[in-house]
């Protein structure tokens, strides 16, 4: 795989538009920043922000600004037969413009390419091709989840749950209670939870819980005893047990070291950086 050249933030007046009726010489993944227009097989397609195409070399590429200014990133790169199967095996397919709801993070990945592309690292090849390849990964993972919501109507209801798990840590969270919310069987909505989020219902309510527990020992005088309580643990032993196994410490051993480590920074704030100690 051969990264040929990347192009972060690219901006283009009112108007601008791409014909290449052989296509680029290479392959092209487009990353769309602002609203715009393609034209595949013939056809018209309108397309937002947060949208990408992989072109395959070859392929016939006519595009451009839909209203106003054109912003994208891109990256233009060599395959062989063997690393297209990579596509294959990931979903990812050619010619085609995807909906991504955010593109953030692979728009940020695509920035570091942009950066490396240009540096005097040792390993810049190596690192253009990770990058890439992870890019990839998260394109996929997008595919997946785009089906994955436009295949069941559920995801909407399930992404509430999961905001309301987070939002309210203390309720008494269990999967029987959650299966009766749902009106669904056990095993279907575990299975759901699953596909959606990547992990087990159990372990996403014992990480919010978790996640509120470190926020109040780092920033609040509580109890441990009412920290628990109030982070929906009936029994602070329970609590202090399921901590540390999360954490690697009790939480007090937690909150004495975010206490010295917030201690160390005001100290170092105070200090005079230009002064020199004599030994």
């Amino acid at each position: 795989m051969k990264i040929v050249n990347v192009g972060y933030n690219y901006k283009h007046p009112e108007g601008f538009s791409i014909y290449r009726p052989y296509g680029s010489g290479d392959y092209i993944l487009l990353l769309l920043r602002t609203d715009a227009y393609f034209i595949i097989n013939g056809q018209k397609q309108i397309t937002e922000a947060d949208s990408l195409i992989i072109y395959k070399k070859g392929t016939p590429q006519y595009y451009g600004a839909l209203n106003g200014e054109y912003v994208n990133d891109w990256i233009h790169f060599e395959l062989n037969e063997k690393e297209e199967e990579k596509f294959n095996k990931l979903n990812i397919p050619f010619d085609t413009v995807l909906k991504a709801n955010n593109t953030t993070l692979i728009s940020g990945f695509i920035k570091s390419m942009f950066n490396e592309l240009y540096s005097q690292n040792t390993h810049k090849k190596e690192s253009l091709t990770l990058y890439f390849e992870l890019i990839l990964i998260k394109i996929s993972e997008i595919i997946k989840l785009s089906y994955e919501k436009k295949e069941n109507p559920l995801y909407n209801e399930f992404t509430l749950l999961r905001n309301e798990i987070y939002l309210k840590p203390e309720k008494d969270w269990s999967v029987e209670k959650i299966c009766k919310k749902m009106n669904l069987s056990r095993s279907y909505v575990q299975h759901l939870y699953k596909s959606f989020f990547n992990k087990s219902i159990i372990s996403d309510i014992t990480q919010s819980r978790i996640e509120h527990a470190k926020y109040l020992l780092s920033s609040t005088d509580m109890t441990v005893s009412y920290i628990s309580s109030i982070c929906g643990y009936n029994n602070d032993v329970h609590f202090m047990r399921i901590f540390k196994k999360e954490m690697g410490v009790t939480p007090s051993g937690y909150r004495k070291q975010i206490h010295i480590n917030q201690n160390e920074v005001e100290i170092r704030k105070n200090q005079n950086p230009f002064c020199l100690k004599s030994h």
